[in-house]
């Protein structure tokens, strides 16, 4: 029995090393669920890696290990984060920091990333966060915000951008819920990922609504690739392509992640090629990845979200520069 799991979890390694990044990161959470299956079905255990730097909750904790194998605790990454930002002269008094978040109030706590961030690449009374980012993460504030956000950086100074989606996970491992603070149930988290996987579930969107134009983005940007995903499974033996609900909204929340990275590099592009751009900005630094919010509140663990990095890297005149490795070498890129 122990000769064929290990058969059957190098057999999945192999198949992923085969894949493109953006494929082997959506189809990740599937893989992961599969094998944790076959492992527990084999009576055997597994050693946590990256994501064990804080023991909460056991079953919040599987969750972590099970769909966001890269994750680590925020304060991880802001440490490791600063100390190479630092490395390559990112002062307070020349760096500027944007968020392209969801507006959900859990990613802007205390001890969100971004609030860590803020602290140590800013100035402690006057640097801020300049938000470019709406549901999901993605950044709405298009051309004219970008403009704004890029004409605020100190002369010759440095930018850092921190950007993804998000989602929660009860205490109970539950991916998609999260409990708050003062309410007595978990709730929907992110609810605008969740709401447009359901709305494709059930066959689309409506007619447009100038008032909603942010959510049928979202649906419009995830139908294709949601498709895509169960066309990719249909031979999985599960139902709809997906194992269990916990593996449907991990799926869904990697697709959101390729949703705003598309749009955040399409507009930094677009930027970069301006005449003059290089002459007042040295450097553009950005950190991507999937925001994982915890429960808070009475009787809970609480403490530090986790973010799965998925992207690190810094343009500048010279090019681009990928840092990953450096940072993050000991982590799985995949979620």
């Amino acid at each position: 029995t122990n000769t064929n799991t290990n058969t059957n979890t190098n057999t999945n390694t192999n198949t992923m090393d085969l894949m493109t990044p953006r494929e082997a990161r959506i189809t990740a959470p599937i893989t992961a669920a599969l094998t944790a299956s076959t492992i527990a079905l084999a009576g055997l255990t597994t050693t946590p890696t990256a994501a064990n730097a804080i023991v909460s909750s056991p079953d919040f904790d599987t969750s972590v290990r099970t769909f966001f194998p890269g994750a680590v605790p925020n304060s991880v990454i802001n440490l490791r984060v600063t100390k190479k930002l630092k490395d390559r002269e990112y002062r307070p008094y020349n760096t500027i920091l944007g968020s392209s978040l969801c507006s959900d109030e859990i990613d802007s706590t205390a001890l969100s990333l971004v609030q860590n961030l803020q602290r140590s690449l800013t100035l402690a009374k006057d640097g801020g966060v300049f938000n470019l980012g709406g549901l999901g993460g993605v950044p709405f504030v298009g051309k004219s915000g970008f403009g704004a956000f890029l004409s605020h950086v100190p002369t010759s100074g440095k930018v850092v951008i921190l950007y993804g989606p998000h989602v929660g996970i009860s205490n109970e491992g539950v991916v998609g819920k999260v409990e708050r603070v003062g309410q007595a149930n978990p709730s929907t988290s992110c609810g605008a990922a969740v709401g447009a996987y359901k709305a494709i579930k059930a066959g689309g969107r409506g007619p447009n609504d100038n008032f909603d134009y942010q959510e049928e983005f979202i649906i419009d940007e995830l139908t294709p690739k949601l498709q895509t995903l169960l066309e990719q499974q249909k031979n999985s033996g599960a139902v709809n392509g997906f194992v269990n609900a916990n593996t449907a909204i991990a799926a869904v929340t990697c697709n959101m992640f390729d949703v705003v990275n598309d749009v955040m590099e399409a507009q930094l592009e677009a930027a970069f090629a301006k005449p003059g751009f290089w002459d007042k900005i040295s450097e553009v630094t950005l950190l991507g990845g999937i925001v994982l919010n915890r429960g808070h509140g009475a009787g809970l663990v609480g403490g530090d979200d986790y973010f799965q990095p998925l992207q690190f890297k810094a343009t500048n005149k010279n090019g681009e520069v990928d840092m990953w490795d450096q940072v993050f070498g000991d982590l799985k890129r995949t979620a």
